[in-house]
């Protein structure tokens, strides 16, 4: 675990808000992907159902994409303010003295908060087009024919 804290605070105050952002965006599709999962079930038990009777409350939760698309646009920024802070530091390093320890640790923190920004935004969209095709799938089956009553 020391190792992995290490990690996170070589990439000074930009890696843990990308932390913060990486740790809100898993929750958040996390939470669309259990909540489109319970409307789908509750869809499918539903056969005859009107679709009046469904909460509108369960499809409002899963048309709020904005806050996801939010974090997803957020990481390579805060990557890339990560990046102009590590240049920064290697070329302060530079003008006191130059020690190439200095410089290289400059750097590497540049770089690891670009790679830690940019693999949240990738999975980020992953998830995303995973959520949006299930709600597409939730929308067919909201929208589909309802069986006949049957009559007795």
């Amino acid at each position: 675990m020391s190792g992995l804290w290490r990690w996170l605070i070589g990439g000074g105050v930009t890696m843990l808000a990308l932390v913060a952002v990486s740790s809100v965006l898993c929750f958040l599709i996390a939470e669309r992907l259990l909540a489109a999962r319970a409307l789908e079930r509750r869809l499918r038990r539903a056969d005859h159902a009107p679709v009046s009777d469904q909460p509108p409350a369960a499809w409002a939760g899963l048309r709020r994409m904005g806050l996801i698309r939010a974090c997803i646009v957020t990481a390579p920024l805060l990557g890339l303010l990560g990046t102009v802070n590590g240049i920064v530091d290697a070329f302060q390093s530079i003008l006191q003295g130059g020690y190439v320890t200095e410089m290289s640790q400059g750097i590497f923190k540049a770089l690891r908060t670009t790679q830690y920004g940019l693999s949240i935004a990738a999975c980020g969209l992953l998830g995303e087009q995973w959520l949006l095709r299930r709600i597409e799938r939730l929308r067919s089956l909201r929208d589909r024919p309802t069986a006949p009553a049957e009559e007795a």
